[in-house]
């Protein structure tokens, strides 16, 4: 229902280098004026929670890059098809980018940076 909305951006994953991210596919879905939004992934492989977690990045036009907005931690299940709530900490104002790390179990503040499996561009 979301997708049909007035300002809602449905974006597709695109795969990185990193070798997690060889088969990744599925959309993200935001409204800005909802502040909110989901994610879909197939092929994305799947996480033991107790030694990592997916990490949404969301990269805003009126923020500082090397700060992105934190979407939320997520696990993926086995079969790899997974659809995720999307938990932006702070208000996004204008996001330009989606991207989801691997980071430690709970997450991190600020990302190294050193695992992307996904990216979406918005434009």
């Amino acid at each position: 229902a979301l997708q049909g909305e007035a300002g809602v951006v449905a974006l597709a994953w695109s795969s990185t280098a990193d070798p997690l991210s060889k088969d990744v596919g599925g959309d993200v879905v935001w409204s800005a004026s909802k502040q909110s939004g989901f994610m879909r992934f197939h092929g994305l492989a799947a996480n033991d929670p107790k030694r990592a977690q997916y990490q949404l990045w969301i990269f805003d036009a009126d923020r500082d890059e090397r700060y992105p907005v934190d979407g939320g931690v997520f696990d993926v299940a086995a079969n790899g098809d997974t659809i995720v709530a999307i938990k932006a900490r702070v208000p996004v104002g204008k996001a330009t980018l989606f991207a989801v790390t691997v980071e430690r179990p709970g997450g991190v503040v600020v990302s190294k940076r050193e695992h992307i499996v996904a990216v979406a561009k918005v434009g």
